[in-house]
Order: C-alpha cells, then structure tokens, then sequence
C-alpha cells in the first residue's frame, strides 16, 4: 500500500472516530422540539401568530389531506 493511501486512510479513520464520540438525537425526540417550536414561533415573513396562520392549524377529522 502507497504511503499516500496509508495516510489517507488513517485520516478518515480519525475523523469517523471523531464522529462517533458526537452525541446522538432520536428522531422522535428532534421531532417534538421541530413541532414545538413551529407551533410556538410567528412566521417571520408574514407577522402571524400562529393561531393565527391557516397552515400551521391542524385539520379537523384525522389524518392525512390531499390538497
């Protein structure tokens, strides 16, 4: 193996060694805080309050809308 191969794959080993130590968010848990926070923000471009703004209210009747 090429010395140049050598080091080019010791550093990807490092750098996924590094990544690995980076702490993880369950997509439940990152879920409810994207929610929460659409819920509770106004939309910057249209000063609405969220109460206010007919896209962030949930429709009446279950689940899924076709548009």
């Amino acid at each position: 193996m090429s010395e140049l191969k050598l080091q080019k794959l010791l550093t990807l080993n490092e750098r996924l060694k590094m990544e690995e130590e980076l702490p993880r968010v369950k997509v439940s848990e990152a879920s409810k805080v994207l929610v929460t926070f659409m819920t509770s923000t106004p939309e910057p471009l249209t000063s609405l309050k969220p109460e206010e703004n007919p896209f962030t209210q949930k429709p009446g009747g279950g689940g899924c809308m076709v548009l």
